[in-house]
């Protein structure tokens, strides 16, 4: 079904001019935003005894808080964990009162990884996704100014490290009151880890914030003197990771501490927030953070893929169409006029409505989605590992256009296939190859069999022959690079929504779907024997080479998909050659769902693949299946490409793997075929044997036109 897709726009009260800078320019530079050297911004974060305040607010005494109350958040992990909550404490502070200063603490089940992508977000639109949701409708709107990576500050901070400056507007907080505007700095600071010369994002980081006066910014504020300014302002953030005294694998607990301090001003001053304005805001900033795993929920379910309304209404026998609840086991009631049942839309199960919940899910560009999902499912999304997913591969993926190269390149397929046809053992596999991926029509495998003394050649002939097969691939590429379809066009299955509900499974099993034509598939590879196939295919060797070099990948092979087992014929890593793989732990048994190419991103952060032996045992984050098709275009099996990073496929790379996943089905259905028929002309000369001495003729005399010939 479509996704009704909630579109903010924000409540302009004021024009913003807005670009982020992320170059470190002087301040007499034109182009820059922030009219205050890097070095200064960099002086003023070290000099703020942000730290020393917070150590401080966290030994004072309970009873030194003026307010202290508990805050519920939604839980991430297990259902069977206990309820998590913040403590918001605030008090006045100065020596007068005039201040005021907030403490937020609690905890949080999730990575260090995923709270960076939410509080040190470097796009402006994931900046005021996060920011909505922490704060709600009290945001307005915000800009990142400029960030400074480490790397770019030449040596004034770790490379680690990042340097930002943004703002944000709050709508007034109370009647004839001017809106808010803050302009700060922001500094990140991975967790040191004292056994190490670098610094370690995963043991935690420290998030400084300081008040920036309005007029050392020259971009990306609010003008026309509609809003307050938020002066004096300065926060600090820790996140450390907490001890796993649940003993569960992969359980990550994070600790969040928030201190916020205003000193208070002596006189009021045209155009600053007054006292009391500057107390509702820094309590409303203290009341976002328990609002972050609601943040952290919507983006995991952000990088999930959502079941079409097809995946059960047009399967009429499908197990999506259940009469008891999946997580409870409450009795349904299916019909249109007594219907007490929803449908969750990710693993398209009906649930009863206690089990069942409407969640916004975060897609890219911050755009939120109402979707409903069960408890089942949330459970799932929340045992996957997300500290990987980068904020650009939340969405579904896609097939990207080439880079325009900066200096010419070599011509894809030269090296990996030149060395083939430098080996004599595999010299016929390549120009088998090469001839089927230039003229189809005319190529067969039968040039592997070949042997050398059917056609005598010289030295010279062969190198001339090599030269000529490397001028017409190079030839070839280059004009696939330019006619290859656009990147819009290249179809991928089950990528913006998936068309098949997902089976229940628990921590060690996997979802393992079935296609609609299971039978008809199956009953193909029984016939020709594709699961039995074990000998030596030097032309599957030869294209899974050519991948794994051309595109980057890190294993590459070609299978058989059977019933209960995936058959390697072919790969990359040679111990796996004709190796026997469980079928629910592999990503091919979902590439079977579909008609098309199948590629996944992070699988380790995907509810149908984050507990498969591929992902917890091997490491891998990238998967690209091409189809393998048998007679009459059935899906027997796949061209598997496998990475340990996320990677992007171009529209050249997409047509290339397309043309590859061709020639191997063709050469799969040669060999089958070949080997059909051997196994039939066995029978039939065994059958021959037993009844030569009835018509006494030897079988050297059968001619092509004898019945016992034409029988085969």
């Amino acid at each position: 079904m479509p996704l009704r897709t909630t579109r903010r726009s924000p409540t302009a009260t004021a024009s913003y001019v807005s670009n982020a800078d992320t170059t470190a320019s002087s301040p007499q530079d034109s182009a820059r935003k922030v009219l205050v050297d890097n070095e200064e911004l960099l002086l003023r974060v070290r000099n703020a005894p942000l730290a020393v305040a917070l150590k401080r607010a966290l030994t004072d005494p309970v009873a030194s808080w003026g307010s202290i109350k508990s805050t519920p958040c939604i839980r991430l992990g297990p259902l069977r964990s206990g309820d998590d909550t913040f403590e918001l404490s605030s008090r006045a502070a100065g020596p007068n009162g005039d201040g005021f200063e907030v403490l937020t603490v609690g905890s949080i089940a999730c990575s260090p990884a995923e709270l960076v992508s939410v509080l040190c977000a470097r796009e402006e639109s994931d900046y005021n996704a996060a920011m909505k949701g922490m704060h709600g409708s009290q945001f307005i709107y915000g800009s990142v100014v400029q960030v400074l990576d480490g790397k770019q500050s030449q040596g004034a901070m770790p490379d680690s490290h990042q340097l930002a400056v943004r703002t944000g507007c709050f709508a007034r907080s109370r009647m004839l009151a001017r809106n808010e505007q803050w302009c700060f700095l922001e500094y990140f600071q991975p967790t040191s880890d004292a056994g190490t010369s670098s610094a370690d994002t995963s043991q935690g980081f420290s998030v400084s914030l300081l008040s920036l006066p309005e007029k050392e910014l020259a971009a990306g504020k609010a003008t026309g003197g509609r809003v307050d300014q938020l002066d004096g302002v300065t926060a600090l953030l820790v996140v450390d990771t907490e001890p796993n005294i649940s003993g569960e694998e992969g359980a990550t607990k994070l600790r969040v501490m928030f201190h916020a301090l205003y000193k208070g001003n002596e006189e009021p001053v045209s155009g600053q927030a007054t006292d009391k304005m500057v107390r509702i805001r820094l309590q409303g900033m203290a009341a976002g953070i328990p609002r972050l795993p609601a943040v952290v929920r919507r983006r995991r379910l952000g990088t999930q893929v959502f079941a079409h309304q097809s995946a059960t209404a047009e399967r009429q026998n499908s197990e999506a169409q259940n009469t008891r609840c999946v997580s409870c086991t409450k009795g349904l009631r299916l019909s249109a006029l007594m219907r007490v049942a929803r449908r969750c839309q990710l693993c398209a199960y009906n649930v009863c409505t206690s089990c069942w919940s409407r969640e916004n899910v975060e897609t890219f560009n911050g755009h939120l989605s109402a979707m409903g999902v069960c408890k089942r499912c949330l459970e799932w999304v929340d045992r996957c590992d997300y500290s990987h997913v980068q904020i650009g591969d939340r969405g579904p993926v896609e097939v990207i256009d080439d880079p325009v190269p900066s200096a010419p390149r070599s011509v894809m397929g030269q090296q990996s296939l030149r060395e083939s046809l430098a080996v004599e053992s595999t010299k016929n596999a390549a120009v088998s190859v090469i001839k089927m991926l230039l003229d189809p029509s005319k190529a067969t495998t039968e040039t592997t069999y070949s042997s050398s003394s059917d056609a005598e050649s010289t030295d010279s002939e062969e190198d001339e022959d090599e030269e000529k097969y490397m001028t017409a691939v190079g030839e070839y590429f280059q004009r696939r690079a330019r006619e290859a379809p656009a990147a819009k066009d290249c179809v991928l299955s089950n990528a913006q929504q998936r068309t098949y509900p997902l089976h229940p499974m628990d921590k060690a099993s996997p979802s393992a779907p079935v296609p609609d034509g299971e039978s008809e598939r199956l009953e193909c590879i029984t016939k020709f024997g594709l699961m039995d196939l074990n000998e030596p295919m030097p032309e599957l060797d030869i294209i899974c080479s050519f991948l794994g070099k051309e595109l980057g990948f890190f294993c590459t092979m070609i299978t058989i998909v059977g019933a209960t087992h995936q058959l390697i014929l072919s790969c990359t890593i040679p111990d796996f050659a004709q190796a026997l793989l469980p079928r629910e732990h592999t990503f091919c048994q979902h590439l079977l769902m579909g008609d098309a190419p199948f590629i996944i991103k992070n699988p380790e952060a995907d509810v149908r693949f984050y507990n498969m032996n591929p992902v917890t045992r091997q490491g891998v984050k990238y998967y690209c299946g091409i189809p393998i098709t048998g007679p009459n275009g059935i899906m027997v099996g796949s061209i598997c490409c496998v990475h340990s990073a996320p990677m992007d496929i171009t529209r050249s790379q997409y047509d290339t793997l397309v043309r590859f996943g061709e020639i191997a089905s063709k050469i799969i259905r040669v060999k089958a075929e070949a080997k059909l028929w051997k196994r039939r002309y066995g029978a039939l000369m065994r059958n021959c044997t037993k009844i030569q001495p009835k018509n006494d003729t030897s079988i050297s005399e059968i001619t092509e036109d004898s019945p016992l010939r034409s029988a085969r």
